[in-house]
């Protein structure tokens, strides 16, 4: 129970990173403001999570499309690492059965793995291969749901990061939506 706890407070914590993570320097374009907020949330299968992303952002203001992928790009390095951080918390600083640590150890692996590949990713829309974010990004979706899967092995396991990797998904498929209207050429 106190690991379930842990990883909520993590999620909390990771969400509550948005506003902070948002001040990278951006580059706009054109005004987007709320408008395009709205209207490319809309398009994402997230879209109050979404709308909360950017509109908590004070570098959403006046975003281009590129600039809004950016800022939840951003939010996904952000979490990706959040939810390392927590599964290290979780093997070091609880007792842990042999099962419960061995696939704590491979979560930390897939998660080092989405780490690397959000990071590649970032890359990949900064370049605009948005065929290649859509790869990285995928490859980082697929990690993290190994990483659950692994506690499904054996009966009375589930994964103690359940919520923080649904989380992550859910920040992934924003991207995705986005990096679909960006290699669409919708400039909205």
């Amino acid at each position: 129970m106190k690991s379930i706890a842990i990883a909520v407070a993590f999620l909390v914590i990771s969400l509550c990173q948005f506003q902070i993570l948002a001040q990278t320097p951006q580059t706009p374009t054109t005004s987007g403001g709320n408008d395009l907020i709205t209207k490319t949330c809309s398009s994402t299968p997230h879209v109050e999570m979404c709308k909360t992303i950017l509109q908590s952002s004070p570098n959403s203001k006046g975003a281009d499309l590129y600039g809004l992928a950016q800022i939840v790009m951003n939010i996904a390095a952000s979490n990706v690492s959040n939810i390392y951080e927590s599964i290290n918390q979780l093997q070091n600083g609880t007792t842990v059965d042999s099962f419960l640590d061995s696939c704590l150890t491979d979560c930390l692996e897939s998660y080092q793995d989405a780490i690397d590949q959000i990071e590649d990713s970032v890359t990949a829309l900064e370049f605009k291969a948005y065929n290649d974010v859509n790869t990285w990004v995928s490859a980082a979706m697929s990690d993290a749901a190994t990483c659950d899967m692994g506690f499904k092995e054996k009966q009375g396991y589930q994964s103690p990061i359940a919520q923080m990797t649904t989380v992550f998904d859910q920040i992934c498929k924003i991207i995705l939506a986005i990096n679909k209207l960006l290699s669409q050429g919708n400039s909205n």
